[in-house]
């Protein structure tokens, strides 16, 4: 988990997440809406989505350390 806090620490401003979210969030939806498409229940898919997201964020995390 610190690895976690440790990266968020360097995340830059609210106002670049909120910039970036907003770029994001129409194509993450895409996403899963394509999955429902296929059958998936909308959670499950958006629970893959975030899980694969915090996947990365931990490889990202480890990057930074070395």
């Amino acid at each position: 988990m610190s690895n976690v806090l440790e990266f968020r620490a360097k995340c830059p401003d609210d106002k670049s997440l909120t910039d970036c979210r907003e770029a994001l969030e129409p194509q993450v939806m895409k996403i899963v809406a394509e999955a429902v498409g296929r059958g998936y229940p909308a959670a499950e898919a958006a629970m893959v989505v975030a899980d694969i997201a915090d996947d990365y964020i931990l490889m990202l995390s480890r990057e930074l350390r070395h």
